[in-house]
This record gives structure tokens, C-alpha cells and sequence, in this order.
């Protein structure tokens, strides 16, 4: 949700008057709180190649165009999910002694389905140490639902730039689209699993860039969508990437509860928000019916999010009430509440550590969401430190998050101890 001002001290009052609400319910009853259908993607298919069994070696191929990075193979290979297929050199490099690529790898569906994904790696140049190199999986913000809003498109984006000196100490950077951005396929807009592989599986494809000279050790940031991403990818990589050790996850901004957010869309002064939401819970399970949630009018004008990136998104629906666009009880209807809570991180513990970083004056994302989410992490057991920074709109406190949670990363990787905020029990 990164970049986007609409009317915050509204939408912000909204959001705020349904997390109270959701609060009073949890403390009263205990508990932890066009058409609908996947439009047609502009990337093209590749012509047929011969299918690669899994059992057989399959080496990357270094390309020279964005139009041979982008091609997607038809079939894709039968190899391993966070499987290198092709790079392709970006000139000038991101960062100073180091060499840029964009990527295009195997991940796997929430259907299990194969599915290919591009990216962004920095990669030092430099000699590494002995045990390999440290590996963060930078996880971004919103950009968009259709192919053309993938960051690598755009020379990774503007986050990586904040993660250079990651680079600088000899890391590894890794910078997924996520699924269905660049790719076929409608992009699971905060459906937490899917970005999760999305994000590790970029690790293991950056192992097999030449010279990576890849360790063990997985560092995991991310801001606004992507503190949603990289919470995700912390609770997916022991599953996905048994080898990788986490050594802790960063969120800045977290676009979390899911859930809260979808409840206060009738409320909500305009629809952007909502509709990618929607967009991507539906495009990951056939179970979520648009109709279920929108008006008919929400329903004809749905396909605007395959039709530009956020802010044309928002542009789309600009002077149309939600409430012309989302049913009053829509958010209600099963299953969309399930399946909204089901994309909230922090109902499971991770071993590694979580900082959560997020500013007092969060137009985008009020800083009571991840409220609620310290809270729920807390209550399991995990570790956990939230700092809250006293000023800073959603995108201005960016830059001071990530200096502070690379600090963290840093110091946990050399062997430092987390904090743990939690209230003792």
C-alpha cells in the first residue's frame, strides 16, 4: 500500500472506528480475533519447448532482452519450485560492486499448480566469506495487480534502492514480483502463502545465479504489502526452504488484518483499497465470488485492476462511493471473512525473531492494525519487538524503518540477541 493518499484522515478514522469495534468483539467473545472472473494477462507465452523431467538437471539460461526474460515457457519445466530458468543482466547496476539481474523462476500455485515468477538480485562481486553469503529477501510494496506493475520491469523499483547496504556487507538481495506480477495470471493482491513462496523461493533461484556462492543464512524485510510479504515468507521458509536458516523478519507498515480492513470497505471513502483485495483473494481461491462481495456496478468496474497499476486503480473508482461499489454486507458473506483472516500473519510462532517497525502517523496504514498483530503474536508465544516512530507519513517513515530493521538484521545474522517485547506472562 505504499504511495497512495486518498483522503487519509478519513479512511484512517474508518479503519480505526472498525478496529475498535473488532477489539470490543474479541474482548466480549475470547476469540483472537468486466467481470469477477481472472482477466486475461498481457504476457505472452513462449513457444513450445521440450518439458524437463525432475529427475534431470536443468541448467539457467542467461538472456539478453527483457522480451526472452519475460517469455513464459510452454510447458513450464517439471523442476523443483524455486528453480532458476533465466537471468538476464541489468546495466548499470542497482549497487556499487555489484552485479543486477532479473530473474524468472518456478514456484507453485496455492492450487499446486506450477507457475513461474520474475524478480530482481543484487549480487555482490566481491569474494565471499567461507560459510557463504548471507541471503535478504526483500519483500515490496504495492504497485499493482497487472503485468506491467512488476518492479523488476522497472529495474527492481524504488525499495531496493533502501536495501543497498545489504549489498554493501557482501548479501545477497532479492526482490520477487510475487506471482501473477509479470507473469500469467490475476496477482493474489495480501494472499499471505502466495507471497510467501513467492518471496523464498527468489532465494533458492538467486543460489543458482553464477558466483552466488549462497549460504545458509535467510534474512527476511519488507514494507506496507511487503511487511505483509516477508511476515508470510518467515512462517513459509521452514516448510519451503528447510536448508535456508531464518535468522529474522522485519515488517515495516505491515498491510495486515486482512480482515479489518475488508469490514470497513463499505465505509471507506473510495474502493482502490478493496477492490485489490478482492481482486487477489478471488484470484487465489474459485470459492470467492466477486458478486458476493461487490454491487453489480462493483462487479463491471473489477476488471480496472488488470487495466493499469495502483494509482490508475484508484483513479478508476475515484468519486464513486464504496458503498456504491461493495455491498453493506458483502464483508460478511461467507467466505470472504474466513478467507480475510486467513491472510493475517502471527497465528502461527516462527523460531526466528520479528521486529515490527511502524510510524504514529501512518496515513495508509494505521498504526493500529499492527496493533492488533503485536497483540495476537504475543498471545502465542512469539517473539517479538514493535516499535512505534512518532512521525513520518506511510511512505516518508519508509526510509528510517529500513534503516532501523537492517540494523537489526544485521546485528541478528553476527550473532546478536532479539528483544522481546511482549509483556511478561
Amino acid at each position: 500500500m505504499n504511495g497512495l493518499r486518498h483522503r487519509p484522515g478519513r479512511l484512517v478514522a474508518v479503519l480505526l472506528t472498525v478496529v475498535a469495534l473488532v477489539a470490543g468483539a474479541a474482548c466480549s467473545s475470547g476469540d483472537d480475533g468486466g467481470s469477477g472472473e481472472a482477466a486475461t494477462t498481457t504476457t505472452e507465452a513462449a513457444g513450445p519447448t521440450s518439458t524437463t523431467e525432475a529427475d534431470a538437471p536443468l541448467e539457467p539460461e542467461e538472456v539478453g532482452s527483457a522480451e526472452e526474460l519475460y517469455a513464459v515457457p510452454d510447458p513450464i519445466p517439471d523442476v523443483d519450485h524455486g528453480t532458476l530458468l533465466r537471468y538476464q543482466e541489468i546495466t548499470p547496476s542497482l549497487t556499487d560492486g555489484a552485479t543486477t539481474y532479473r530473474v524468472m523462476y518456478t514456484s507453485e500455485s496455492l492450487a499446486g499448480d506450477p507457475i513461474v515468477v520474475t524478480g530482481t538480485v543484487v549480487l555482490p562481486t566481491g569474494p565471499a566469506p567461507e560459510e557463504g553469503r548471507t541471503t535478504l529477501a526483500l519483500a515490496h510494496g504495492t504497485t499493482g495487480i497487472a503485468d506491467e506493475c512488476a518492479p523488476s520491469r522497472a529495474e527492481g523499483g524504488r525499495e531496493l534502492a533502501l536495501a543497498g547496504p545489504a549489498a554493501e556487507r557482501g548479501w545477497i538481495t532479492t526482490s520477487t514480483d510475487y506471482e501473477g506480477l509479470g507473469t500469467p495470471g490475476r496477482h493474489p493482491y495480501l494472499v499471505g502463502e502466495s507471497e510467501g513462496r513467492s518471496v523464498v523461493d527468489s532465494v533458492l533461484a538467486a543460489g543458482m545465479l553464477p558466483g552466488a556462492d549462497q549460504g545458509d543464512q535467510l534474512a527476511v524485510a519488507g514494507y506496507s504489502q511487503g511487511g505483509h510479504g516477508a511476515l508470510w515468507a518467515g512462517e513459509v521458509a521452514p516448510d519451503w526452504a528447510p536448508d535456508m536458516e531464518v535468522v529474522g523478519t522485519f515488517a515495516g507498515a505491515p498491510a495486515t488484518e486482512v480482515d479489518v480492513i475488508l469490514q470497513a470497505a463499505p465505509r471507506l471513502p473510495q474502493a482502490g483499497f478493496a477492490y485489490m483485495i478482492v481482486a487477489g483473494i478471488a484470484a487465489a481461491y474459485p470459492e470467492a465470488e466477486p458478486d458476493q462481495i461487490l454491487t453489480p456496478e462493483g462487479v463491471s468496474r473489477l476488471d480496472a485492476v488488470d487495466e493499469g497499476c495502483a494509482r490508475e486503480i484508484f483513479a478508476a473508482v475515484a468519486g464513486v462511493p464504496a458503498s456504491d461499489l461493495v455491498r453493506p454486507d458483502g464483508p460478511s458473506t461467507e467466505p470472504w471473512p474466513e478467507l480475510a483472516r486467513a491472510q493475517n500473519p502471527g497465528q502461527v510462532v516462527t523460531e526466528a525473531p520479528i521486529l515490527i517497525i511502524h510510524s504514529a502517523q501512518d496515513e495508509t496504514v494505521p498504526v493500529a492494525l499492527s496493533g492488533i498483530l503485536y497483540g495476537r503474536m504475543c498471545e502465542e508465544g512469539q517473539v517479538v519487538e514493535r516499535r512505534v516512530l512518532p512521525e513520518g507519513s506511510h511512505v516518508g517513515a519508509a526510509p528510517e524503518a529500513y534503516r532501523q530493521g537492517l540494523a537489526w538484521l544485521f546485528d541478528l545474522a553476527e550473532g546478536g540477541s532479539p528483544t522481546d517485547g511482549c509483556p511478561a506472562a
